[in-house]
């Protein structure tokens, strides 16, 4: 999976948060707004993003100098983010449902695929068998975040792939996950083929892959304070401006 050559996790990251940031520009901002083109091409090309982020976060568990500090980092912005996203609602004057405290919070997602690996990696090489029950506690837990059958299924894929180093488990994983949801996308009959693709952009979850081979196993950047808790500053905080553009009367943009 390693090469010489390529990108950086801190390349791929800025790539991803640059990705990200258009996407939920268009999505939460300009859609609704009059003369504003469909741009759902740019929703869909983004979709390698939050796989983008669950790859180096799984990197980073290999790497780290305390994974304990790690999963508590994420555990910590997950939890002020879902408080964050409840006052945005109820100062917006908008629905609050459990709903609203998990999506969008990648936070929790992620933290919850680091606890798979985790309690995997920790079953395996100390023979630590009784922790399959928290294992499969979590796995299930993991189906309630944002990142819903992903978060469960591409820790494993990862996991595995890098233990045996056999990169097309990965590969092949990954394209089957997308198949599954292309399937569910082109199940709808009430819609046209380019409604149910645009409408459910999941399965382009393997444009991820090509971002994986070009990662050259190095962390990249200058390793400063800002570099390292940047995201988990600048992931909420959008959200939140998003949030309030979406709630927000828009006549008044007009």
């Amino acid at each position: 999976m390693k090469q010489r050559y390529g990108l950086s996790g801190y390349q791929l990251k800025i790539i991803a948060i640059a990705f990200m940031l258009l996407d939920h520009i268009y999505t939460e901002v300009l859609v609704g707004l009059p003369g504003i083109p469909d741009f759902s091409i740019l929703d869909m090309a983004s979709r390698f993003v939050s796989p983008l982020f669950f790859f180096l976060m799984i990197e980073g568990y290999f790497y780290t100098r305390s994974r304990q500090k790690y999963l508590s980092r994420l555990l910590t912005t997950g939890i002020v983010m879902a408080i964050g996203n409840l006052i945005t609602h109820f100062i917006m004057n908008a629905p609050i449902t459990f709903y609203t405290i998990l999506n969008p919070n990648i936070f929790l997602s992620l933290a919850a695929g680091f606890g798979i690996v985790w309690l995997l990696d920790t079953i395996i090489e100390k023979k630590k068998c009784l922790l399959i029950f928290p294992l499969i506690l979590v796995s299930v837990l993991t189906l309630f975040t944002e990142a819903s059958i992903f978060a469960l299924v591409f820790p494993y894929l990862m996991y595995i792939s890098r233990k045996t180093g056999k990169s097309w488990i990965l590969y092949l994983g990954t394209l089957l996950l997308s198949a599954l949801f292309l399937s569910q996308s082109l199940s709808d009959a009430s819609m046209t083929l380019w409604q149910k693709l645009s409408f459910n952009p999941e399965f382009l979850v393997f444009t991820v892959l090509p971002f994986i081979y070009l990662y050259n196993g190095k962390k990249g950047g200058t390793s400063s304070a800002f570099e390292k808790y940047f995201f988990y500053g600048f992931y909420p905080i959008h959200i939140w401006f998003g949030s309030v553009a979406k709630f927000s009367d828009k006549s008044i943009l007009v």
